[in-house]
């Protein structure tokens, strides 16, 4: 005879089925009751509780269903924590990109602004109206560039044209402003036939090309760059890749330049993730998910 698990043993000492009378109340019909755990690694979770209107009417066989019920249960809670969790790491760690960009673009545009105008206050204290001009221009220069970062930024937080055009628009929309921004050549090739797709699946994949272009701009030191996003019936397929110097891909490593987020957006959604870069030759990223 077949040792019994621990799980076993543990499911036999929780369960229960008694025979119970509710004489008040809304619960008043129920003559049986059940109670099954939610079991997750061993350890309780929660319980399942079933009622019947009739005396003793659980046996073994009810039972065996309800914890084959319960053990599903348990599952999906699991899973639903799991991602949860996932959801608020990728959460925690966009505003800590969003920090990051906050104090290498725009922080940094403004105590530049500020060092200009101080310098253009001297300058005038002192009467020398040429050198007070030319740092009110450097002052203005710098404060464009800094409401063009934060442009950036709130797109970044909420791009209204996803909602309003669709991932294509978007997508055109973000490659201007990085045509604007860095001076990048940049194309778009779309084989979607102006589908549009699912928000889940739209707003995964911009914020997929979001990170990538942003690795472009910070890391690539490339001169141009080119988005292909492909829909077929089966799959939804875009691709970001630039022509600049490259690195070793490493998506089982610590996740960086935003590898690990990228992934997890594209795995939420049943989808895959693929880096394909050598030093020196630019670099390839591809997101596939399923319609």
């Amino acid at each position: 005879m077949r040792a019994e698990t621990s799980e076993a043993q543990l499911f036999r000492r929780l369960v229960r089925a008694d025979s119970v009378q509710l004489e008040r109340g809304p619960y008043g019909f129920i003559r049986s009751l059940m109670w099954v755990p939610l079991v997750s690694h061993g350890q309780p979770i929660g319980m399942l509780s079933v009622a019947n209107s009739r005396v003793c009417a659980y046996g073994p066989p009810d039972a065996e269903l309800a914890l084959a019920i319960g053990r599903q249960a348990a599952v999906a809670l699991e899973n639903a924590e799991l991602h949860e969790r996932a959801r608020q790491a990728a959460t925690l760690e966009e505003r800590e990109r969003l920090a990051r960009d906050l104090h290498d673009s725009v922080t940094q545009s403004l105590y530049g602004a500020s060092l200009y105008a101080e310098a253009a206050i001297r300058a005038l204290a002192d009467g020398d109206v040429e050198p007070a001009g030319a740092n009110l221009h450097e002052v203005r220069e710098t404060l464009q560039e800094a409401l063009g970062e934060m442009r950036l930024l709130l797109f970044e937080l909420r791009p209204p044209l996803l909602d309003e055009l669709g991932l294509v628009g978007a997508l055109k929309a973000r490659l201007q402003a990085v045509e604007t921004r860095a001076g990048l050549i940049t194309e778009l090739e779309d084989h979607s036939d102006a589908q549009r797709l699912p928000q889940p699946t739209e707003q995964a994949l911009f914020r997929v090309a979001q990170e990538a272009l942003n690795n472009v701009l910070k890391h690539a030191h490339a001169t141009r760059v080119r988005l292909c996003l492909s829909v077929s019936q089966s799959a939804v397929v875009l691709g970001i890749e630039d022509n600049g110097i490259g690195f070793t891909p490493d998506l089982d490593g610590a996740g960086g330049f935003g590898l690990t987020s990228m992934r997890e957006r594209v795995q939420h959604l049943g989808g895959t993730l693929r880096m394909e870069s050598r030093p020196g030759e630019g670099a390839r990223v591809s997101a596939t998910l399923p319609r």
